[in-house]
């Protein structure tokens, strides 16, 4: 399918709160929505629109996100709608468009920073030398032939969080409202298991 059958169709779509979004490409515009309501769709047609209507060039529109999975989604819906243009268009996330601009423009920040992501391994050698500051009484510092036991899942669970775009307040707001939760059930699974706990009931 051509690009332009391609945008004409997923523009037919939208609503109509979203179609005057995607035709608004000159000026500020604010599109306030909740999860699963098409904000992606919407960005990625505006994108294909401002292409379409106007003389910018690809690299000269930048579109920001929070998540890693939201900058590739972002990438895979515009290269739906213009094809191989999608991979000159600045798609970032916060974090790494700044590292970006730091790494282009070194000689304007301290020391001439310089600034790239960690890749796999060096994350596992960072976590690795904070476990083993870790007293021997705490959980994680436990052991298995010489390699922390919940490194990797530690690694993982961070890569997890990095994804799911939550700040450190609203993770400790959901670890705080767990911990309540699981103070306020114990005592009602003691009640009701209590003498009575086997594998049959387990």
């Amino acid at each position: 399918m051509k690009a332009v059958d391609m945008f004409k169709e997923r523009y037919k779509a939208l609503n109509d709160a979203q179609r005057q979004a995607v035709d608004t490409i000159e000026g500020p515009l604010m599109v306030i929505a909740g999860p699963g309501t098409g904000k992606t769709e919407l960005l990625s047609l505006r994108v294909a629109n401002i292409l379409r209507v106007s003389d910018t060039a690809p690299q000269n529109i930048l579109c920001l996100t929070f998540t890693e999975s939201g900058a590739t989604a972002m990438r895979e819906r515009l290269a739906g709608l213009i094809g191989a243009d999608a991979y000159r268009v600045a798609i970032h996330t916060f974090h790494s468009f700044g590292s970006e601009i730091i790494n282009q423009y070194g000689e304007y920040f301290y020391h001439g920073a310089h600034f790239r992501p960690a890749d796999e391994l060096t994350g596992y050698e960072t976590l690795r030398a904070i476990f083993e500051k870790l007293p021997h009484d705490n959980p994680l510092s436990s052991t298995m032939n010489g390699d922390f036991t919940y490194l990797r899942d530690v690694q993982s669970t961070i890569s997890d969080l990095k994804k799911s775009g939550l700040t450190s307040d609203e993770l400790t707001a959901i670890l705080d409202r767990n911990d309540r939760f699981s103070a306020w059930l114990q005592p009602r699974l003691d009640a009701a298991l209590g003498d009575r706990l086997s594998k049959k009931s387990i």
